[in-house]
């Protein structure tokens, strides 16, 4: 008895440890994320121009958007997202910084792509994943973000996506300004 009880024990423990191994071997990202078409104007946008930088943005506010997007409703998450272009005008490098608030003067703190997969995870309930998969999802965005400290060189153009931290739903806030600094001149552009 005890030893067919046994036998019971190691094969459903091989079994499981097969099951892991095949599912590690075949992961998927977690969420598939929409790459950022360079070439393609952004809906929406609104654009400003000071001496060295021209800069095209809109922030995606839309849920159905964001879920084709990201496969997740970033807006509903508190998650502000940024479709941005910058074009330098200039002759040198600039480091563009990033700045949003609301109408009231509240400033967001901007989001790594690993904070913001984690922020998404937790506001879906994700507590178990696939490492693999987990990687590739943050190689996604980390490929389609624009990092806090980013040099554009001279006569460059980048496109990318900014994240930023609401800690609501993003639909629901007023006045939405981008601040550009880090060049001669601070950009505002008005977002909602």
């Amino acid at each position: 008895m005890i030893k067919s009880v046994m036998r019971i024990v190691i094969i459903s423990r091989n079994l499981f440890c097969a099951l892991l191994l095949t599912s590690a071997g075949c992961s998927i990202p977690l969420y598939k994320i929409a790459s950022v078409p360079q070439n393609t104007p952004i809906e929406a946008a609104q654009t400003a121009t000071a001496t060295e930088l021209e800069i095209s943005a809109a922030a995606l506010l839309d849920d159905d958007k964001a879920f084709e997007r990201f496969e997740a409703n970033l807006p509903l998450a508190g998650i502000a997202v940024i479709d941005v272009r910058l074009v330098n005008r200039a002759d040198k490098q600039l480091k563009p910084k990033f700045e949003l608030r609301d109408a009231s003067g509240k400033k967001f703190a901007q989001l790594a792509p690993k904070k913001k997969l984690g922020r998404v995870m937790k506001f879906e309930g994700v507590r178990v994943h696939n490492k693999e998969g987990y990687r590739q999802t943050l190689e996604q965005l980390e490929n389609i973000s624009l990092p806090k400290n980013f040099v554009l060189n001279a006569k460059a153009e980048k496109r990318g996506v900014l994240f930023f931290n609401t800690k609501q739903d993003v639909t629901q806030i007023k006045g939405l300004t981008l601040t550009v600094s880090g060049i001669s001149q601070p950009i505002k552009i008005s977002l909602s």
